[in-house]
């Protein structure tokens, strides 16, 4: 999260900064938006939200959830969260630099057994493109491998690879050159656009 010294209502900090089709993007920019990161993991219930999967899964889910939450609180990340029908549906939390490091990334449904189509990929997306403009070398992430989807395959469709593998992660990495090539591939099925940034509250604006 990003802490800006402006003069503002303290109830309205994040930014509304991009919209991907349906999804709405948006930039959590000052401890207001504390109240909302930490009621996320309170009333996201992975187990009341996809079928057909394990109880250690749905633990390890709502776990990255809270790990996403966490890392949102550091004041040198940057963190989005995606909203689908006014409805919370991703967050990511990165920590820019010439490596840039993803500390998390998590989505999950709106509706009831239903994935929001592309919202891993929306983030990746703006991610790549804060990457982009700070001109960074590298972004590296772990792919955990004992939760309920194969992260690995779908960092490694993004361009990442593999450097070191462990028990229940293995460590993955990109290049500017890569990221440069992915953004092109993405941008043909994500449709991306800026807006006027505008400042919301995000417990009002979104359903939680």
């Amino acid at each position: 999260m990003q802490i800006q010294s402006q003069n503002y209502n303290p109830e309205f900090g994040a930014l509304h900064i991009a919209n991907c089709g349906k999804v709405k993007l948006y930039n959590l920019t000052d401890t207001a938006d504390y109240k909302f990161l930490k009621a996320l993991p309170l009333n996201i219930k992975m187990g009341e939200l996809m079928p057909n999967l394990t109880k250690d899964e749905y633990t390890r889910w709502d776990e990255m959830l809270e790990y996403a939450v966490d890392n949102a609180l550091n004041p040198k990340n940057i963190t989005y969260i995606e909203s689908l029908n006014n409805k919370p549906c991703g967050i990511i939390t990165f920590q820019p630099g010439n490596i840039t490091k993803l500390d998390c990334i998590c989505t999950w449904p709106v509706e009831f057994g239903k994935k929001v189509q592309l919202a891993g990929k929306n983030l990746f997306y703006q991610m790549f493109t804060d990457f982009q403009k700070i001109r960074g070398k590298k972004i590296q992430l772990e792919a955990i491998t004992n939760g309920p989807y194969d992260t690995v395959k779908k960092y490694s469709s993004l361009g990442f690879v593999p450097i070191e593998t462990y028990p229940t992660k293995v460590k993955m990495e990109t290049t500017a050159p890569k990221v440069k090539e992915t953004m092109r591939t993405l941008s043909q099925t994500i449709f991306y656009e800026t807006t006027p940034q505008e400042r919301v509250n995000l417990l009002l604006d979104l359903d939680i």
